[in-house]
């Protein structure tokens, strides 16, 4: 299957309405629209708001790239403002292109920020998460596949491609955090969960 998800989420936000959300984050004049599943909001180009818990989850194919910024983007810094105490985390997938970008902010400062797509690094800041050091030290290919790899490419190639592979495998084991399995394992809340599409 490949994976389609454009994810910003908002930990330690009980006391938030999901009515509120849309002002709160820089966009008063959005309207609600119609209830959505998480999966189908990924395909929605408008922005897909819910509550799980303490969590606030945010769809957006747009929002989630001003993350990715050397520079931190005006939006980035409306979310941490409106939720300074909490732990923000913007996930991103698009496996038919390799594209994959996690960010993580603990109250309001960038702890770490990495998005890369088709073996090209676009951001890399920050201390690597333990979910990427875990990642690293685990078998990703066969003894096999790596030989092949290693004589059909240059050291270079090669390296972004095992780089691109713990990359993908991080988004993947991050979502664990927030979803209490990583979402393409059964247990996960993902599809458990609601949202509203607004206008």
């Amino acid at each position: 299957m490949s994976w389609k998800i454009y994810l910003i989420i908002i930990s330690n936000s009980s006391n938030v309405n999901t009515n509120e959300i849309p002002a709160k984050i820089g966009f008063p004049n959005l309207k609600p629209l119609r209830e959505v599943s998480m999966s189908k909001a990924q395909y929605i180009s408008s922005i897909c708001i819910g509550k799980y818990d303490d969590k606030i989850f945010i769809v957006s194919d747009d929002l989630v790239f001003k993350f990715y910024e050397k520079n931190i983007s005006e939006f980035e810094r409306k979310i941490c403002d409106s939720f300074p105490n909490s732990e923000i985390a913007v996930l991103t997938l698009y496996g038919t292109v390799d594209l994959y970008g996690y960010c993580i902010i603990n109250n309001g400062k960038r702890q770490r920020v990495k998005s890369g797509s088709d073996l090209e690094l676009y951001i890399d800041e920050g201390d690597k998460l333990q979910e990427e050091i875990e990642i690293s030290k685990e078998k990703i290919f066969t003894d096999q596949e790596l030989i092949e790899m290693r004589s059909e490419y240059l050291k270079e190639q090669f390296d972004m491609m095992i780089d691109q592979e713990i990359s993908i495998r991080t988004t993947f084991r991050l979502t664990k955090r927030y979803f209490r399995e990583e979402i393409d394992k059964s247990g996960s809340d993902y599809e458990k969960i609601t949202l509203i599409q607004f206008q």
